[in-house]
């Protein structure tokens, strides 16, 4: 069920504008990742829905309610039934775990059930035995913990999260993410959540919007947009691919390669668009009908991405042994997509 919806909104900054005309929609108990470029509007749309700011133009309507349009704040933020962990968290340096998720509950909760919660949450995000301990004595994964703790504590709808994981390393990142989505599923939280990180995108999301420039480019499911990007800047966004020249012609796609079949023809005929190819739709084999040079090879673990050029293209492979620079390779496209330029 539908339970965010902007409509047609602008929003600006002084005379720098931010969002133009966007027009999104999230799904009740799923995951909605905005994922961008800096600079893209990704954080301004969770201001717009926390009720830090409010659109120009166009309306924030949270479960059939309009709650802030065309530079009013209709609903006030506390009011919405959402939390926000921000990227710098925003600790309180001077309180402990304990006092930190019990002042976020405020005063209108008795003792009893503010200490049930309170050992509830911290239960939750793995905090239990850090009870008395403050921010500045815990790790950095134990800080991301108390931040999301203290944004569920409140039971909230709606669970923003601002590139919550971008200073943490790597292996610890996977495995917040993962606690993110068991957690995600076990309150029902809906969960919009801002990432330049391709790999969060396809960890988390039930939904992937990207956004360039304030603009919608496609929304839909990661692997989806992964797999079929309508354009070249999602395409290249979302991972490693080759993008070539190409003009359909009676049914087949004219590119550097000569022309290819078995291609998504989403185009016009006799348009112009360009071809993109994935590294895993490569195949090396001997004597198949293309060849070019290994430019260089990168090691991945178990695997290895070989760059390979000929002339006027460039594309990658994947490769169980590491290649030779310089060497010559056959290969087969095995699958290939049409996307605008």
């Amino acid at each position: 069920m539908e339970l965010i919806r902007l409509e047609a909104v602008d929003f600006a900054y002084g005379s720098t504008t931010v969002l133009h005309g966007l027009s999104l929609v999230a799904r009740e108990h799923e995951v909605t990742v905005l994922v961008g470029p800096s600079g893209s509007g990704k954080s301004t749309v969770l201001r717009l829905i926390a009720g830090f700011e409010a659109p120009q133009h166009g309306s924030l309507i949270l479960d059939g309610e309009i709650v802030a349009e065309r530079g009013r704040i209709i609903r006030a933020p506390e009011t919405r039934g959402v939390s926000v962990v921000f990227q710098d968290l925003a600790l309180w340096p001077h309180m402990t775990v304990r006092e930190t998720l019990a002042f976020v509950l405020g005063r209108g909760i008795d003792g009893d059930e503010r200490r049930r919660r309170v050992d509830e949450a911290s239960t939750l995000v793995g905090l239990e035995q850090y009870m008395d301990t403050r921010p500045a004595q815990l790790s950095g994964g134990e800080r991301q913990r108390l931040a999301l703790a203290r944004a569920i504590i409140t039971r909230p709808r709606i669970l923003l999260m601002d590139e919550p994981l971008a200073n943490l390393d790597p292996p610890l990142r996977l495995a917040l993410l993962d606690e993110i989505r068991k957690l995600q599923r076990r309150l029902d939280l809906t969960i919009l959540y801002v990432t330049h990180n391709q790999p969060e995108t396809f960890v988390l999301g039930d939904q992937a919007v990207v956004l360039r420039e304030g603009r919608i480019e496609q929304v839909g499911p990661p692997r989806e947009l992964y797999e079929r990007p309508r354009t070249a800047f999602v395409a290249s966004f979302l991972g490693r691919c080759a993008l070539l020249p190409g003009v359909l012609r009676d049914g087949w796609v004219e590119t550097p390669f000569g022309a290819l079949g078995g291609i998504d023809r989403a185009m016009e005929h006799g348009s112009d668009f360009s071809v993109a190819i994935r590294p895993e739709d490569v195949y090396i084999v001997d004597n198949a009908p293309f060849r070019g040079r290994v430019e260089r090879a990168a090691c991945l673990g178990g695997s290895f991405e070989a760059e390979i050029t000929g002339p006027g293209w460039r594309l990658w492979a994947l490769m169980r042994d590491e290649p030779k620079p310089g060497s010559l390779l056959h290969f087969v496209i095995k699958k290939a997509v049409t996307v605008s330029s």
